[in-house]
């Protein structure tokens, strides 16, 4: 692979507020072999009529939707029409880093059998400013689950123990002709289904321990807090996926039994913190039903968490 043509593709709903910084993040890409592909979820903001009358952004070929289906949805179709032999996915509320796509085809460049590249990302709020200290998205998730993460190849196993999601991701458009498109019934956790699914079907996982995006809070985020019950639940479904697809993974050590406790636990909380006490309850036995060490787990990390979610109901 010598000086790929990459195809990033921005879906956007009603993001008109931010569509232009992540623009502007991919014209300033030191890597320059770039199609850009905007794909519009029928937005009612005026985002594509300010698209097409922007001439700094006439580099951006805006598709526009038949109908609203989801930012899924709206990555597969812009896949059908992308040109490039690698595709970034940027959502239009991120950023990419001057230098994330320079490092992604290096790697492709250098490394073999990579079916998808990663990265960490520094977290930004409504207006550009850094959140957590600098802290970054893996970081924070890192110490949460007392789990190292590092620059370089990663297996099946160890995505499954430790997810790592957008913004950012690039893979061969050959990768997903044979591993199948995004799903929308599990978005948010679309990102994460997929990149099982590509280490599942053989191919090394590259990630980068460099923050080469940003990743933008705000309250209209579907994996936000307000939705954080719907998206444990889709964690677990595509977890189960996986071990169904996957069934070696039931054989690979007790760390596996312990995600899948984990992530009935982060369910537990959310619905405990939602108001949801009966059935939080019930989840809560059910994490530890499948992984008795989640006894430990809530007196060392998430016992303060429930105290608060109970007493909060």
């Amino acid at each position: 692979m010598s000086n790929p043509l990459v195809t990033i593709i921005i879906p956007t709903f009603n993001r008109r507020r931010w569509i232009g910084e992540c623009l502007d993040s991919v014209r300033a890409q030191r890597y320059k072999n770039i199609e850009t592909l905007v794909i519009d979820d029928c937005s009612t903001d005026d985002t594509v009529e300010w698209l097409r009358s922007n001439p700094d952004y006439s580099f951006a070929n805006v598709h526009v939707r038949p109908k609203n289906g989801g930012a899924s949805l709206a990555r597969n179709a812009g896949i059908r029409i992308a040109r490039g032999e690698l595709i970034t996915f940027i959502d239009s509320d991120d950023l990419l880093a001057p230098n994330h796509v320079e490092t992604a085809v290096q790697v492709y460049e250098s490394e073999n059998n990579i079916g998808l590249f990663a990265c960490d990302s520094t977290i930004i709020g409504t207006e550009s400013e850094v959140l957590y200290d600098g802290k970054t998205w893996h970081q924070i998730q890192s110490e949460l689950r007392h789990y190292p993460i590092r620059t370089g190849v990663r297996s099946l196993k160890d995505a499954f123990i430790f997810s790592n999601i957008f913004p950012g991701f690039t893979l061969p458009k050959e990768v997903f002709e044979q591993v199948g498109d995004f799903d929308q019934s599990i978005f948010p956790m679309d990102d994460y289904d997929l990149m099982l699914r590509v280490a599942g079907a053989g191919y090394g996982i590259y990630y980068c321990h460099n923050p080469l995006a940003l990743r933008r809070e705000h309250k209209g985020q579907c994996s936000g807090p307000t939705n954080s019950v719907d998206t444990c639940r889709k964690q677990i479904r595509t977890l189960e996926a996986a071990l169904e697809r996957n069934p070696e993974l039931r054989r690979a050590g007790p760390e596996i039994r312990k995600r899948m406790g984990h992530a009935k636990l982060e369910l537990a909380i959310s619905r405990l913190k939602s108001g949801e006490r009966v059935d939080g309850s019930a989840d809560v036995l059910r994490a530890i039903g499948t992984d008795p060490t989640k006894i430990a787990d809530i007196g060392r990390v998430g016992y303060r968490r429930l105290r608060r979610a109970l007493s909060s109901g």
